[in-house]
């Protein structure tokens, strides 16, 4: 291959990235769906102030999966033992306990709340946040 044509390979590659990168910087059509609903869920107060940051990992024909650290095969508690130690020795039923599950669950009302208030989205699904846990050296329960 003679110079001018690596030379002239390099510059339309150059141009070829130089494009796309201004397209989607500029254009929020360009970016995908889930990134903009990631935006949205950033963007709200209530979402914001909370511990955990509910992520969308999957946007499908107005489905959106949204990451948790609580689903059916992981309980709550050690979630919420993780983000307030004072909670690790109360038992289930003291106060303090369930006015934290009791904010949970308000939290993910709110996440749902506020991705259904996209005209796109008809429903919400949960996915159990394993690299949540993975990272916060949290142990599931088997």
């Amino acid at each position: 291959m003679d110079r001018l044509t690596l030379t002239s390979i390099i510059a339309s590659a150059a141009f070829l990235i130089f494009l796309i990168v201004t397209l989607t910087w500029h254009n929020d059509e360009l970016r995908p769906r889930v990134w903009q609903l990631n935006e949205v869920l950033e963007q709200d107060p209530m979402l914001a102030e909370y511990p955990y940051d509910f992520k969308v990992l999957l946007f499908l024909n107005g489905v959106v999966t949204l990451t948790s650290p609580q689903a059916s095969e992981a309980p709550l508690r050690p979630f919420l033992n993780r983000i307030d130690p004072s909670l690790a020795d109360k038992p289930a039923d003291a106060p303090e306990v369930v006015e934290a599950e009791r904010r949970f669950r308000a939290i993910e009302m709110q996440a749902i709340k506020v991705m259904i208030s996209q005209p796109d989205v008809d429903s919400v699904v949960w996915s159990l946040d394993r690299a949540w846990y993975h990272k916060n050296r949290v142990p599931l329960a088997k």
